[in-house]
C-alpha cells in the first residue's frame, strides 16, 4: 500500500496557519489505515539477535548453547525486547523516502528528518511462545502533535502497536476486533503493546548541521545498583538493520549522518537502544525474582557507534518500579525511563 507524500500549504505567520496544520496533520495521519503485518514466531530470528548480542550482554542473558536453535517442539517465550525484530515494515523500495525511512507514518513535505524520540511497553500477558505459530501486529496512529515556533516546527507521530496471535484463516476484520480496542487501557488479546513517539522535521540548513555536530548531554542519576558498559560496533549496527528491515541511513551511511544530519558518527537505532537496555534490565531483575512488567522511556542524546555507552538502573521506590537511564561517552544522559516489575 502506498502513501502519496503531499506538499504541505506555505506556512504564514499567525496562530491559525499553526492551528490549521496541527489540526490537519492529527486528521489526515490519525485516520491513515495502516496494513497488518503477520509473521511467524519462529525461533530463528530471536537467535540471530541473541548470537549478536552475545559478546555485549552479561552471558546469561543469551542461550546457553549459542550455535544451536532452539527447538519449536520445546519453545522458550518470546524474551522481552525481542517482538522488536519481529513484524519488519512490509514496504517496497520505491516506498522509500531519501534517508531510507518508509512512508508507512510520515506527515510528507517538508518533514523530511524522522528520529525515534521514545515510547512505553507493556506485557498484558505471559510472552508468546516462539513455536512457529501465526502472530501478527496491528498498527494505529494514535495523536500527533506539533511543537515548536512557526516555521521550525516538529511534528511528533505517536504510533501504537498490538502483538497478537492468529489462528492460520482468520480474517483480517476478525483479527482487528479481538485485538485492537480504541480504549487505549484495554489490551484485547494483545500478548506485547508498543507505543512509539516518532519525531518528523525539516532538513537542516548547511548553519544547522554545523551548529549540531557540537555534542551534548546532561547530569545522570547518582548511586545505580547496576551498571554494564558496552561499545555499539559497525557490525552490531548492519546486523540489527537486517534483522529489523531496516534501511534508514542515520545508522548505516556515515556520510549522510555528518553531512545531512550533523552528527559526528552513526546513530546507534533507537530499537535496538531499547533493546539492549531491557536486556541488561531483565538480567540483573532475575537475580531478585522479578520480571519487566512495562516500561516508559525517552531518547535524549544520541548514542553512537564506536563509543561506549552505559546501561544503568536502581530501585526506584518499594512499589518495583526502577529507574533507568543509559550515559553516552561523555557521560551524559542519553536515555531514561520507568520500568514497572512482577514477580517471576
Amino acid at each position: 500500500m502506498t502513501f502519496p507524500l503531499r506538499p504541505l500549504l506555505s506556512l504564514r505567520h499567525g496562530c491559525r496557519t499553526y492551528s490549521s496544520l496541527s489540526e490537519r496533520l492529527h486528521r489526515e495521519l490519525t485516520t491513515r489505515k495502516l496494513p497488518l503485518t503477520y509473521d511467524y514466531l519462529h525461533p530463528q530470528p530471536s537467535h540471530l539477535l541473541n548470537l549478536t548480542l552475545r559478546d555485549l550482554l552479561p552471558q546469561s542473558t543469551t542461550i546457553h548453547d549459542y550455535a544451536t536453535l532452539p527447538s519449536i517442539q520445546n519453545p522458550s517465550p518470546l524474551p522481552v525486547g525481542h517482538h522488536l525484530i519481529y513484524f519488519p515494515p512490509q514496504v517496497t523500495l520505491s516506498q522509500l523516502l531519501p534517508d531510507c525511512t518508509d512512508t508507512l507514518h510520515t506527515p510528507g513535505e517538508p518533514f523530511n528528518r524522522r528520529l525515534w524520540a521514545g515510547g512505553n511497553l507493556r506485557f498484558p500477558t505471559s510472552s508468546p511462545a516462539l513455536d512457529g505459530s501465526r502472530a501478527v501486529c496491528i498498527e494505529s496512529i494514535r495523536n500527533v502533535t506539533i511543537k515548536g515556533r512557526d516555521g521550525d516546527e516538529k511534528v511528533i507521530v505517536t504510533i501504537e502497536r498490538r502483538v497478537g496471535n492468529v489462528p492460520e484463516g482468520e480474517t483480517a476484520d476478525a483479527t482487528w476486533n479481538r485485538i485492537w480496542k480504541e480504549n487505549e487501557e484495554n489490551p484485547g488479546e494483545s500478548s506485547v503493546i508498543e507505543n512509539r513517539d516518532l519525531i518528523f522535521m525539516r532538513l537542516k540548513t548547511e548553519a544547522q548541521i554545523e551548529a549540531d555536530k557540537e555534542q551534548f548531554g546532561k547530569p545522570t542519576p547518582a548511586n545505580a545498583t547496576f551498571r554494564h558498559a558496552l561499545i555499539p560496533t559497525k557490525a552490531l549496527l548492519f546486523r540489527f538493520s537486517a534483522l529489523t528491515f531496516n534501511a534508514h541511513s542515520i545508522h548505516l551511511d556515515k556520510g549522510y549522518t555528518q553531512n545531512q544530519e550533523g552528527y559526528r558518527n552513526l546513530l546507534v537505532h533507537g530499537p535496538l537502544t531499547l533493546t539492549l537496555l531491557l536486556s541488561v534490565l531483565q538480567y540483573h531483575l532475575k537475580q531478585v525474582n522479578l520480571y519487566v512488567n512495562s516500561i516508559e522511556y525517552r531518547n535524549l542524546a544520541p548514542l553512537f557507534v564506536e563509543e561506549e555507552l552505559v546501561i544503568c538502573g536502581k530501585p526506584k521506590n518499594d512499589t518495583g518500579a526502577w529507574d533507568v537511564w543509559i550515559e553516552g561517552q561523555d557521560g551524559g544522559l542519553a536515555v531514561r525511563g520507568t520500568a514497572q516489575t512482577r514477580s517471576l
